[in-house]
């Protein structure tokens, strides 16, 4: 029998090998939410696309309006539920959509639609909804505006919940889009529809991989606030599995397994049944020790409650960056201060009496919602992103800072703000500027605050490499954006097919910028940390760890690859290595060119 780690998050690689050997498939995707888990494949390839057209007698069409009626009552009744049975974590996000979905359902234009078609053409109901929906649908989709496309998303779910409400009233009833139980289940699906996220009846599925879909998308988004294992486009995958095949999913490293061998299979389970939420035995509080005794601090990020939640069961001793966005995507305007504050409110209460670092709101055009109303711009990245897009809406800005300030009033740790995409001293003045007529606004109203919030920056542009001494004098902390610092430094699109190579090693240069910026902020005295997916990467940490970083900001999911990384490293060897790697004048992902392409 294949002998497998203790770890399922280490075992990727001899897993990988092991299903080649004794059978199965590995399908890789996109990771939206990380994580492990294993479980039957419960299949989702019923869609409105497949609904056939079906015709009823004239003399039926007064029954057929009955049951679209009854439909319709269920289905309210449905999110009237789900409304009230939301989980704190998860208020805010689900809030929003199911709103959005009542409000469809009793959409004057949606209704009479579906009821001409019933009367008019003799439609059977099923074939009605989704002719309907299907049409809007395509016209909204052949529109270049962002809120009819959303539009069309919520109206193909709100399709599928009325017909699905057909089966909970309607006992053997003809019905092509059941409702599916998820529970203890991986969800298989083309694409994920928030329907299946929000199930009624507590069903929600162990994981999700769909051969669709990006994580831009708010299904996705609600995946990941929900803390579920999530893969979306997947190549293959609709052909590749069937209902109830086993799958291992572990959406951390992109990978599902499909059939694996029942062995491999069973002591991944054990491993997943054994596991709990405790930090490495050597990991105390945060901090790791190098084979040497030198302490490395490690820090949280997220951008979820349930990732706090795991932050604090593993023993972090600071949120070292929270992401704001999931809020903002997934309302339909701009989020009102109490929900905002209550938002904020309750990510302080998750986290304890840890300091907590909030990354302000960090959009481009290219990743906005509707409301927003930004412009199509032809480079997003150099265009109205991160602090340049909250200097220009002051009202988001604002409204953001009060709610973190009146949120953070009882917090018993420190609270910090940390700006991205900073270029230089005049975006952090201006932000400051701000923060300090909200907070004189709210002492003038009476209404408590947080009287001494922390600002701090994240360097990602060149700019900022360079001006880094002046940043250093002002800010409160400075927060390396590793991966999003190497893509501005060589001028490199990290979506291009035929870049991404460039970007899979640190350039030699970029260490340098890093050395620069730690000599920079040991110099002034502020606190540096440095947080990006790269730091999982054995090669890249040791690097870093070369240079002397000591404090790293990880998702809670990377705790124990990271920890091991530090645990086996020999900083005097790595410093050479650092030295050396750093000293070059090329990229080790450059090759040259194939003779042939002369």
């Amino acid at each position: 029998m294949t002998s497998l780690p203790d770890s399922p998050q280490s075992a990727t690689e001899e897993l990988g090998q092991s299903v080649q050997a004794l059978g199965g498939c590995v399908l890789r995707g996109t990771t939206v939410a990380g994580g492990f888990a294993t479980g039957s494949a419960r299949c989702s390839r019923q869609d409105l696309d497949a609904v056939p057209v079906r015709r009823i007698p004239s003399t039926s069409a007064e029954a057929e309006l009955n049951r679209f009626h009854g439909a319709l009552d269920r289905a309210r009744a449905g999110i009237e539920a789900q409304l009230e049975g939301g989980a704190l974590e998860q208020a805010s996000s689900r809030t929003c959509v199911l709103e959005t979905h009542n409000a469809l359902l009793s959409d004057s234009v949606f209704l009479s639609d579906v009821e001409s078609l019933i009367l008019g053409e003799q439609f059977a109901l099923e074939s009605a909804v989704a002719k309907v929906v299907l049409d809007f649908d395509r016209i909204f989709r052949i529109v270049q505006s962002e809120a009819l496309q959303e539009r069309a998303v919520d109206l193909r779910d709100v399709g599928l919940r009325v017909l699905r409400a057909l089966s909970q009233g309607e006992e053997g009833q003809y019905n092509p889009v059941q409702a599916l139980d998820l529970t203890g289940c991986i969800l298989v699906a083309p694409e994920l529809t928030i329907v299946d996220l929000l199930a009624s009846g507590g069903s929600r599925p162990r994981g999700i991989v769909t051969s669709a879909g990006s994580v831009a998308e708010r299904a996705t988004l609600l995946a990941r606030s929900l803390g579920i294992p999530t893969l979306v486009g997947v190549s293959g995958l609709l052909e590749a599995v069937e209902d109830g095949d086993a799958l291992l999913l572990d959406a951390s490293e992109g990978i599902v397994h499909v059939r694996p061998a029942p062995e491999i299979l069973k002591q991944f389970q054990e491993a997943e049944e054994g596991a709990s939420p405790q930090a490495p035995s050597s990991c105390v509080m945060g901090t790791v020790r190098t084979l040497d005794g030198t302490r490395i601090h490690l820090a949280a990020s997220g951008g979820s409650l349930p990732e706090v939640e795991r932050a604090r069961a593993l023993g972090f001793p600071s949120l070292g960056l929270f992401r704001t966005e999931v809020l903002f995507l997934l309302e339909k305007e701009l989020p009102g201060l109490d929900t905002l504050t209550e938002h904020y409110r309750a990510l302080l209460s998750e986290a304890g009496s840890i300091p907590v670092s909030l990354r302000l709101l960090d959009v481009t055009s290219a990743l906005a919602p509707s409301w927003m109303n930004l412009p199509v711009e032809a480079n997003p990245a150099l265009g109205l992103a991160g602090v340049r897009f909250l200097l220009e809406n002051g009202l988001v800005l604002r409204r953001q800072l009060t709610a973190v300030l009146c949120a953070a009033a009882e917090h018993p740790a420190q609270v910090e703000i940390l700006i991205p995409l900073i270029v230089d001293c005049g975006e952090l003045r201006a932000v400051k500027e701000a923060l300090l007529e909200e907070r004189y606004e709210l002492r003038r109203k009476g209404v408590p605050h947080c009287s001494d919030l922390a600002v701090g920056v994240i360097i990602e542009t060149p700019a900022a490499v360079i001006g880094v001494s002046d940043l250093a004098q002002e800010a409160s902390s400075i927060v390396i954006a590793l991966d999003s610092l190497q893509q501005y430094l060589l001028a490199t699109d990290r979506d291009h097919a035929n870049l991404a190579g460039c970007l899979e090693r640190l350039h030699p240069y970029l260490l340098r910028a890093v050395a620069d910026l730690q000599d920079a902020a040991l110099e002034a005295g502020t606190p540096l940390a440095i947080w990006g997916p790269s730091l999982a990467n054995e090669e890249s940490l040791g690097l870093l760890l070369g240079l002397g970083l000591t404090r790293l900001v990880i998702p809670p999911s990377d705790m124990e690859e990271v920890a091991a990384i530090i645990r086996s490293c020999d900083l005097e060897s790595q410093r050479l290595a650092t030295q050396t790697a750093s000293s070059q004048s090329t990229s080790p992902n450059h090759a040259p060119p194939p003779l042939d392409a002369r």
